[in-house]
């Protein structure tokens, strides 16, 4: 995957309710859903994942990527459909959106050459008729001997400033991450869908043990894209955005800080009543 040369992160105080100042009236704005407003903006994966048997085969062909296979068996029959898969190592330095291809004995294949030696979180990430299911694998992967870089040539035509609403994210409400995007110094307002959407996003913990992957709800277009999330984990998550355009997918990568809830969130406010 590719990454932007330049990030700006931008920090707002009051989320505005609408993120576009043109009121154009025939033409749909971007809106900021309030922070208390979770359900909608949760990542409904199945927390229950029992009866799902993961096959992870791995292949090292000499002067080659790694090759990966991986099948999936549910005791209750359920269909897999599209799937994804994100790949980072142990200290989130490097980040991999795959999409597999189903191979005709209906395990999916691809290939992946990692950077440097090290432990690998692997998430398969699938959809079935009952939702979204997310299993995990950590591999230890030798260097490839391939030479990968996340640049490529262009990247430097490419800025990107991300606005935080609001600025300090609490776990468990919503937290929004406004890109607004631009190429050769204009504006990027004709961003090509990815699987439907204008960016895919993938993050995690610090600590490995939250993923959560999102795209955004409104997908205008660009320039500027809202991606709202809910994360369940308070402390540092890495945040990895694809979008694409000229057919080429590029990478906005930052750390956000998410906040435990302060006592007077948590609790209900006092009563308040005339002074005595």
């Amino acid at each position: 995957m590719k990454t932007i040369v330049f990030v700006m992160l931008l920090f707002a105080c009051v989320p505005p309710s609408l993120a576009s100042a043109d009121l154009d009236l025939d033409q749909e704005v971007l809106v900021i859903p309030d922070t208390h407003n979770a359900k909608p903006y949760i990542w409904h994966v199945r927390q229950d994942t029992q009866g799902y048997e993961l096959v992870f085969k791995h292949m090292r062909p000499a002067g080659q990527a790694d090759q990966f296979q991986v099948g999936i068996t549910d005791a209750a029959g359920e269909v897999v459909g599209e799937m994804h898969i994100f790949i980072t190592d142990d200290d989130l330095q490097t980040y991999t959106h795959v999409r597999p291809v189903k191979d005709s004995d209906g395990r999916y294949s691809f290939s992946y050459a990692a950077p440097v030696a090290g432990m690998y979180r692997f998430e398969i990430v699938f959809r079935t008729d009952k939702g979204w299911i997310n299993l995990k694998k950590d591999v230890s992967l030798e260097k490839s001997a391939l030479k990968e870089t996340d640049t490529s040539p262009g990247d430097e035509d490419y800025d990107a400033k991300v606005k935080f609403y609001p600025r300090k994210i609490y776990a468990d409400h919503v937290g929004t991450f406004l890109y607004q995007l631009s190429y050769r110094d204009k504006p990027l307002a004709d961003i090509e869908k990815i699987d439907g959407a204008d960016m895919q996003v993938g993050a995690w913990s610090e600590d490995l043990k939250e993923f959560i992957y999102m795209t955004p709800q409104q997908n205008l277009g660009g320039p500027e894209v809202g991606v709202s999330m809910v994360f369940k984990r308070p402390g540092r998550h890495a945040v990895f955005a694809e979008f694409k355009h000229k057919g080429v997918i590029r990478r906005v990568d930052f750390v956000v800080t998410i906040y435990a809830e302060p006592p007077q969130i948590q609790g209900t406010l006092p009563a308040i009543g005339p002074a005595d």
